[in-house]
């Protein structure tokens, strides 16, 4: 959920002892992320600075990261308010999930993520369906072109991934109310 790679570059250029990763499963994004990239990187070189950053850029899929587990210090991004992209009904099935690989792939006890979004209902649900891997340590209200949105810092749990039912991959293409809807037949 890079978009076009604003949170990474900022990050690659004030912090540059760390390594970013920037990443959307839009391609168009990717790109745009990568061009971004690249014109600050000659911009640098421009001017005599060291043109390189600490930063790469991938195309994946938020809910299946190709990274390994407790690998990840910390996440931020910018989640789908579900206003330009994406919607607020695809919001309920995509929270929930790219919290749990998010919750995978951060370090127990350390991992942190800050996470933007307008769609405060929808993210307060998926939180506490994770089954304790996150805890909410703070929340800052914004205002982003209008909108009233939330910038929250979760702290991971030392709760291992995995290990409670909540934190378990659902069938890919079966949303939240659809396993609700599973589950209730499963228990009849």
């Amino acid at each position: 959920m890079c978009g076009t790679g604003a949170i990474p570059l900022e990050g690659a250029i004030e912090f540059s002892s760390s390594f970013y990763i920037a990443g959307d499963n839009n391609d168009m994004a990717v790109n745009r992320t990568v061009n971004n990239v690249y014109h600050i990187q000659r911009r640098r070189a421009d001017k005599g600075s060291t043109p390189g950053l600490p930063i790469d850029t991938v195309q994946w899929d938020i809910c299946n990261l190709p990274i390994k587990t407790s690998s990840v210090d910390i996440i931020i991004t910018d989640m789908p308010f579900g206003k330009r992209m994406g919607s607020r009904k695809k919001n309920w099935d995509l929270y929930p999930s790219c919290l749990r690989e998010m919750a995978r792939v951060c370090r127990p006890d350390t991992g942190k993520a800050v996470l933007l979004t307008q769609d405060k209902k929808c993210f307060a649900k998926a939180v506490s369906r994770m089954g304790g891997l996150w805890r909410k340590v703070h929340t800052v209200w914004v205002n982003v072109g209008g909108l009233h949105a939330g910038v929250y810092l979760l702290k991971r749990t030392s709760g291992l991934f995995g290990q409670a039912p909540e934190d378990v991959h659902e069938p890919r293409g079966m949303g939240v109310a659809q396993m609700d809807e599973k589950n209730n037949q499963e228990l009849s």
